[in-house]
């Protein structure tokens, strides 16, 4: 068994709503460097922004609240510099702080069957709003794909878009770095496999480089590196991209070789605490409903620590990238670091 670590509470505050939002595609975003907890709770959106100094308290002060009356039919909200932008069942929007929509730029609607789901964020520059959409069925009733498209944040004007070979999925979009336009997209189509993309904006146009494909997608981002879980939480790697943009793999974990257990799955998104540290959730089952959370070394995914926390925390840690993580039990949300 690993050496148990020793843990600092460094902050924990109680956010209603939070249990909903942990499970959902929007609840956790990156945005321009900084970790967005979005809740919702009736027919308001309330976008809190977690601290880049890990001191308390966990969150700044300007969070964002907005009323939406249609708030069931959202599938996404984000924040955006002015306001906020939603995904729709047929539209993507984009709105004042007040919840007044500047405008709307409509498409062909999401399937039902299997159920589809967009995603969306600004640059941090907010002069643009990536978006993913459905694609449009030719007459012969063919659906090439899901499209990915930039639009103006001023007007709602197509700039650019391209095809993505991923149709009817539920997207995820991260902006992990501060005051750079790269985006990490991942579309996930249930048992039928899993995509991810770095995706880059320069001079109003996209760039998409592939970094995991079929049963895989990209969990967590650190400079250069990525870390890839397999869909089914069979294994864990590190993979870094050689100058051509090709992904090389630098290390592999598989979760009986971390909890030293037969019957073991990596749950959950496994992150980078910082250059040193992964953090890992590992179960019985891919969705178990207990886990016990790892710090392995960030260079060859072998085991540092077991971590055990003073009082039970929930399912899927995630982390800041600083040293730092959160974790979310009831109500409550705690950020932890290794005891200094």
């Amino acid at each position: 068994m690993p050496e148990e670590m020793v843990l600092q509470l460094i902050s924990e505050e109680s956010v209603e709503g939070v249990a909903e939002a942990w499970g959902r595609h929007e609840g956790r975003q990156f945005r321009d460097g900084a970790l967005r907890l979005v809740t919702r709770v009736a027919d308001l959106v309330v976008v809190r922004t977690v601290r880049s100094s890990a001191q308390p308290p966990l969150f700044s002060a300007d969070s964002l609240s907005v009323p939406l009356a249609d708030l069931a039919q959202c599938h996404y909200v984000t924040p955006t510099r002015d306001g906020f932008a939603a995904c729709r069942h047929d539209s993507v929007s984009y709105h004042s702080r007040s919840g007044a929509v500047e405008w709307s730029f409509r498409h062909f609607p999401w399937d039902d069957d299997p159920i589809g789901s967009g995603a969306c964020a600004e640059t941090p520059d907010g002069r643009h709003l990536l978006a993913v959409v459905p694609g449009t069925p030719d007459d012969a009733g063919e659906y090439p794909g899901d499209r990915c498209v930039l639009l103006e944040s001023e007007t709602g004007q197509v700039i650019d878009e391209t095809l993505l070979p991923s149709f009817s999925a539920s997207y995820t979009l991260d902006v992990p770095f501060r005051q750079v336009s790269t985006f990490f997209l991942s579309a996930g189509q249930g048992q039928d496999g899993a995509y991810s993309w770095k995706v880059d904006i320069a001079e109003g146009r996209l760039h998409l480089t592939e970094l995991a494909s079929g049963m895989e997608r990209v969990t967590g981002v650190r400079r250069n590196r990525v870390l890839v879980q397999a869909v089914g939480g069979s294994w864990l790697q590190v993979r870094s991209a050689v100058p051509d943009g090709t992904p090389h793999i630098e290390a592999e974990a598989k979760p009986e070789d971390v909890r030293a257990e037969q019957e073991s799955y990596l749950t959950g998104d496994s992150g980078f605490v910082d250059d040193s540290h992964v953090i890992a959730a590992v179960g019985d089952e891919w969705w178990s409903e207990e886990t016990e959370h790892f710090l392995l070394d960030a260079a060859d995914l072998t085991v540092r620590q077991r971590v055990r926390y003073p009082f039970p925390v929930g399912l899927a840690p995630k982390a800041l990238g600083d040293g730092t993580w959160i974790t979310s039990n009831g109500t409550d949300v705690q950020r932890w670091r290794i005891a200094q």
